[in-house]
């Protein structure tokens, strides 16, 4: 059976009554992380000002929320708008053996849908399990192949083109024929490449914008009876052929519509490169587990395995003292120094002041990096385990190995941790939310399945 009837049968056939309760409280996690991010997004995400400036202008009807605007317009232009706050920090959630991160390319359309039509938060939870199982399912079809690596499709955009309809539709209510029409319309409009990364800029920041943005538009049209592509994976100029020379795994979608990969999907903790992370999450057990005095440290080393976390440290000055914002969130000495200094990090630890901090230049330049061989694991693609040794002026020495870090399915983010998250990142909105409106926010999420309208949870962050 042709890959675009598969997945729209199963988006069409699933109800909330197929879901298990791991799958449930994965898509209300990914919810209120996203709403979190996407909040936080609005008020210091770099270039949101232009497209919510651009949606403003544009008009259209008063249908949708959008975050944080005090606003409303029609379902594709808030698509676009909320969309493009979803990754604008850099702070969503992420699949470390799918390389996608799922939630920015499924929640912002499903919100926004959710509200046009008046769905329950059931009908919410239901689109986005759907659609962070496809866009998951999608990267590990076209990344799992070894031929495949070194392509340069930025997958995030590029498959949540798929997501984001799959959860649109759903949402909308369409049937097995106008899903795959909707599949059909969005293939029409999937792209993006890596350049996105390759480049600075704040457009990296902003790509959820195009698939959310696709997907809501796709499914609209599907439901208007405008036809889609039936063949829009397999075909002879399908997805897979175009894009990936008709290389795939095969065995991707093996158990789809039986299990739902959304239960797999890690939680950020900090926000600051994953690659990073094993190494803060082993600072922070250090500071908190020893009660750490910065100032007895005389040296701290880092431990690495993998290309990728040691393109953290080198060039080992430049990672040492970074100059910019983006770079200290890609330096392993800065990260871990905030780590062992203050025992946190949080969006306000990454800021001009903090860069010019002397407790964190100081232990910066004590901070040396090192290969060990140890740390080489075959666990995750992207989930890398971490150590750091911190030695004292007195000689003691504290010595920390991470193979899973916090926030990962296998040692997963305690809801109160999300919710602390959660309010760090609304503190940043656009427009201020009170104390309580922040905790009436999380606790609608938490209780999503108890929601009759979904318009309640968009109007509490509008």
């Amino acid at each position: 059976m042709e890959l675009t009837t598969r997945i729209a049968e199963v988006t069409a056939k699933t109800t909330y009554d197929d879901l298990s309760a791991e799958d449930v409280l994965a898509a209300k996690m990914a919810i209120l992380d996203t709403l979190g991010v996407m909040l936080a997004g609005s008020g210091a995400g770099e270039g949101v000002e232009g497209v919510m400036g651009l949606v403003g202008a544009l008009g259209g009807a008063e249908e949708c929320t959008l975050m944080a605007q005090g606003a409303k317009t029609n379902p594709v232009l808030a698509a676009l708008g909320n969309g493009a706050l979803a990754h604008s920090i850099d702070y969503d959630d992420a699949h470390d053996d799918a390389f996608v991160h799922p939630s920015a390319s499924v929640v912002p359309a499903a919100l926004v849908v959710g509200e046009y039509a008046k769905a329950s938060g059931r009908d919410l939870i239901t689109a986005v399990v759907l659609g962070d199982d496809v866009i998951c399912r999608l990267g590990y079809a076209v990344t799992n192949p070894a031929a495949n690596q070194g392509l340069l499709w930025m997958l995030p955009v590029l498959l949540g083109t798929f997501s984001a309809t799959v959860a649109a539709s759903k949402l909308l209510g369409l049937d097995v024929d106008a899903t795959e029409n909707a599949l059909g319309l969005a293939y029409n409009r999937a792209g993006g490449t890596k350049e996105l990364v390759i480049e600075p800029g704040a457009l990296r920041g902003l790509y959820a914008m195009f698939p959310n943005m696709t997907g809501v538009l796709a499914a609209l049209m599907a439901r208007r009876g405008v036809p889609g592509l039936k063949e829009a994976f397999d075909g002879t100029a399908g997805f897979f052929n175009l894009y990936y020379g008709g290389v795939r795994d095969e065995g991707a979608f093996d158990d789809f519509g039986q299990r739902f990969e959304g239960t797999e999907v890690s939680i950020k903790p900090w926000p600051c490169c994953r690659f990073t992370n094993s190494c803060v999450d082993a600072a922070l057990r250090i500071a908190r587990d020893n009660d750490l005095d910065p100032a007895d440290v005389a040296r701290i080393t880092v431990f690495y395995a993998a290309d990728d976390a040691k393109r953290c440290v080198e060039p080992l000055e430049m990672r040492r003292a970074p100059q910019t914002i983006p770079e200290a969130k890609l330096s392993l000495p800065f990260t871990v120094a905030q780590a062992l200094a203050y025992r946190k990090l949080e969006i306000g630890d990454f800021s001009v002041a903090a860069l010019a901090d002397p407790l964190l230049r100081e232990l910066c330049a004590k901070t040396d990096a090192a290969y060990d061989a140890a740390l080489e694991s075959d666990f995750s693609k992207t989930m890398l385990p971490g150590r750091v040794r911190v030695e004292l002026a007195n000689g003691t020495v504290y010595d920390e190995r991470v193979d899973i870090v916090y926030g990962h399915p296998r040692n997963r983010m305690a809801w109160p941790d999300l919710v602390g998250k959660f309010r760090d990142c609304a503190s940043y909105a656009k427009r201020a939310l009170s104390a309580e409106e922040v905790e009436a926010i999380a606790a609608l999420v938490e209780h999503l399945e108890e929601v009759e309208d979904v318009s309640v949870l968009m109007e509490a962050v509008s």
